[in-house]
């Protein structure tokens, strides 16, 4: 690829972006060096990888790159014999461990996640874990040489350790002994030997060699002769520990380069997996789509943006190329964006080539080509005495060179700056010459006859930029199909221009371009009235189809709905029919195992009927006390006050049964026969035949109260018993018995039976109006 175009179309710019997403040197490297692939399997292989890369950003993070650096000149230092220092040495460590992370992180084991071609790349790592020991063993991460790297080391260590031990022990000794003679006492270093400051007076009192004097000269720094010689020992061990420490230090670089051919192969898979990443990155920064790289050069740009412009004000680019036609023409005024538009294109050309996503909101067709051709700009210079004209020109002869059927040619301003009709004549003439090869183009232009060019060639097609006349702006936005308009005068008359002038203008527009001008604007007019159906016709269709969603989720939950009602109420179904039948049965059993043992009791009965009342449904159950309610209520029907909640019998009625007479106990009150509840009507006396009857029936409604008052107990009792069972045949509930008060014997004698009776549930004495403690209310069960 021209260098030079690489230039123009400004990828290096890009470059610097995507490099900011690698995570070491090598990546960045990788980056920096990008170019377009030369071959269309290339570029699909690095698409697909950089996919894997960016599922892998999105699913588990960043790779772990930490202290992975470029250690080639480390290697190529090792290999020729050379002795690597231990910061090197620990670079070799750190490159070796960072692979091993890598490799570690993208085999991690996540179900459904298939990156193939990066552990293809990542298993190809050499873990050069021996290596590492090797090192590790001799050398500390803060780059120190261990004691035990080597048996000689730790041997000369430990001797020097010892005498300079003994030497601090006898200048400590010296200080207490000399302290007279010295300036401060403390033992100095002066270069490699450890010295006492005497004062100047006293250099004599203290035999030594001298190593230095203060600057005001009052001190001397002399290193005593008792320990002079163990200095020199201590000097000569510190020789022989720099002699095995480049010993162990040759040792270690040696294995090193052992295994230097693997470590440069490790720098270059670790570079490319970071590039990679990189790539993921930043396609994850700007929201990018894989592009689809096509051979038959077709491009389609599906809401595209520049690189380069600020997502949040860059207009997207919608554009077709060479499906139908080779040719783009596109024209509009200055600073409508014609030049960024081209540049969009050869840059997202160069960038998919490259094997990055592209920041569209759809995915992108990119055309496969062998070159890009670009003349964007004033390339003018008067060094080289080229003019605006010239400079376009040089570059036009150079392409049409090197042009092939597989190119992009890119023309900025195509004719400019020389005579309008040679420079329409000269731009047509070089267009027939373009589309002769098969070349895919996209010019802009000022001319009026290229835009009659593009509508007589079926290669080519007109394009325009959009300007809104009325703000005096531009809109960025591309209409293919359509040429621009000349807005001038229309501009000029925003801007204030008089309108005489204006109108003197119109005389000397040709006719033709008047006409043109004319179509132009009606097609225009045309275009924007399409586009607004078009968006109706789409909000339509998107309300349609939510509202037809909203139905069809509103449809299933009803389906859902009513076959959960149906499932539920076959089961309540069931059950009510099985737990009816189980006591219809028991029912009959009973009454049938009564009737040969030749009898029964009437509060027995009375269960009897209760528990089959209690196999009803609910809706049963309430149809029929909505059915007693309904009933025309007769004197001697017991019934429910709802403003007391007390059980009444009804003595009469009035007003065509709207007024009622209730006796409750000894209360008697009048009510309305909305504001009672029909438990039992009055019935007429039933006859008894030969034989006994299952339910037999009362000859009278039963009172709501007994009154056994002037009987002894033993007389009450029977009388008791016989009448709660016929309360409890009734369906009564709550009843009273009048015993008075008198010497309280009867009173007590009742209450101790009913205390033992089965069927009661609770008794108390009479409330107000009720007696008082004169009568017993008692609730049956």
């Amino acid at each position: 690829m021209d260098p030079r175009v690489v230039a123009t179309l400004e990828l290096d710019k890009v470059k610097v972006q995507i490099r900011d997403f690698a995570a070491c040197s090598l990546g960045k490297r990788r980056i920096d060096e990008m170019l377009p692939f030369a071959r269309l399997a290339d570029a699909v292989a690095e698409l697909d990888v950089v996919d894997e890369a960016l599922r892998f950003l999105y699913r588990l993070g960043p790779l772990p790159f930490g202290g992975v650096t470029d250690i080639s000149s480390a290697l190529r230092k090792a290999e020729i014999g050379g002795v690597l220092n231990p910061e090197e040495l620990n670079q070799v460590v750190f490159l070796i461990q960072g692979g091993r992370r890598v490799r570690q992180a993208l085999f991690e084991d996540v179900d459904d996640f298939d990156i193939p071609r990066l552990r293809t790349v990542a298993s190809a790592l050499f873990d050069a874990r021996k290596t590492e020991e090797e090192i590790r063993r001799a050398l500390s991460e803060d780059g120190v040489i261990h004691d035990h790297a080597s048996p000689a080391l730790a041997q000369i260590r430990s001797a020097k350790r010892q005498l300079e031990a003994r030497m601090r022990q006898q200048l400590e000794q010296m200080l207490r002994t000399h302290a007279r003679f010295l300036q401060d006492p403390v033992i100095a270093m002066r270069g490699d030997s450890l010295c006492l400051p005497v004062r100047v007076e006293f250099k004599n009192a203290v035999p030594g060699i001298v190593h230095d004097v203060s600057a005001s000269g009052a001190t001397v720094y002399i290193q005593p002769q008792s320990v002079v010689e163990t200095g020199a020992r201590v000097r000569a061990l510190a020789v022989d520990e720099e002699r095995e420490v480049e010993r162990i230090l040759q040792a270690l670089s040696g294995h090193v380069a052992a295994v230097a051919a693997e470590l440069r192969t490790n720098l270059e898979y670790l570079g490319a997996i970071d590039a990679w990443f990189a790539k993921a990155g930043y396609a994850r920064a700007v929201d990018g789509q894989r592009p689809v790289l096509r051979e038959d050069g077709v491009w389609v740009l599906r809401r595209a943006r520049h690189p380069l412009l600020p997502r949040a004000t860059a207009v997207p680019v919608d554009l077709e190329l060479g499906a139908v036609h080779r040719m783009l023409i596109i024209t509009g005024p200055n600073t409508g964006g014609k030049t960024v538009t081209l540049k969009t294109v050869g840059l997202l050309t160069l960038l998919a080539m490259c094997g990055c996503f592209l920041p569209s909101e759809q995915p992108c067709d990119i055309g496969w080509c062998d070159q890009i051709f670009a003349d964007i700009g004033d390339e003018q210079s008067i060094e080289q005495s080229l003019s605006t004209f010239s400079s376009h020109l040089r570059n036009i002869v150079s392409m049409l060179e090197r042009v092939t059927g597989d190119s992009l040619v890119l023309l900025d301003e195509l004719g400019a700056g020389t005579d309008p009709a040679e420079g329409a004549a000269l731009s047509m003439a070089i267009l027939d010459h373009l589309k002769a090869w098969g070349a895919r183009v996209v010019a802009t232009t000022h001319y009026a006859e290229l835009k009659a060019y593009a509508l007589n060639d079926p290669a080519a097609t007109n394009a325009s930029m959009e300007f809104d006349v009325d703000t005096l702006r531009p809109t960025y936005r591309l209409r293919i199909g359509i040429p621009g308009r000349s807005n001038a005068l229309a501009i000029a008359a925003r801007l204030g221009l008089s309108e005489t002038v204006i109108e003197r203008a119109r005389t000397y527009v040709r006719s033709d371009d008047a006409r043109v001008d004319d179509l132009i604007r009606n097609m225009e007019a045309a275009r924007q009235e399409a586009e607004r159906l078009r968006e109706e016709a789409r909000q339509a269709e998107a309300e349609a189809s939510r509202i037809r969603r909203e139905l069809e989720t509103r449809e299933r939950d009803l389906d859902a709905e009513v076959s959960h009602v149906r499932e539920r109420a076959v089961e309540e179904a069931r059950a009510i029919v099985e737990r009816a039948a189980a006591e219809a049965e028991r029912v009959i059993t009973e009454l049938r195992a009564r009737r040969d043992s030749g009898g029964w009791k009437d509060h027995e009965l009375v269960e009897l009927r209760k528990s089959l009342e209690a196999a009803l449904p609910p809706s049963v159950k309430r149809a029929a006390r909505k059915a007693r309610a309904r009933a025309e209520v007769q004197p001697g029907a017991v019934v429910r006050v709802l403003s007391l909640g007390q059980k009444g019998e009804v003595v009469e009625t009035a007003d065509e049964g709207q007024t009622l007479t209730v006796q409750l106990g000894l209360l008697r009150m009048k009510v309305r026969a909305d504001e009672v509840e029909l438990l039992q009507n009055a019935t007429p006396p039933a006859s008894h035949g030969g034989g006994r009857s299952f339910k037999p029936a009362l000859s009278r409604t039963l009172p709501l109260q007994l009154d056994i008052r002037g009987e002894t107990v033993e007389e009450s009792l029977p009388r008791i018993d016989k009448y709660l069972d016929d309360a409890l045949v009734q369906g009564l509930e709550r009843v009273t018995i009048v015993h008075g008060k008198g010497t309280g014997a009867l009173r007590d004698g009742v209450r101790r039976y009913l205390e033992k009776h089965p069927r009661v549930k609770s008794w108390a004495r009479g409330g107000p109006g009720e007696g008082g403690d004169g009568a017993t209310v008692v609730t049956l069960q």
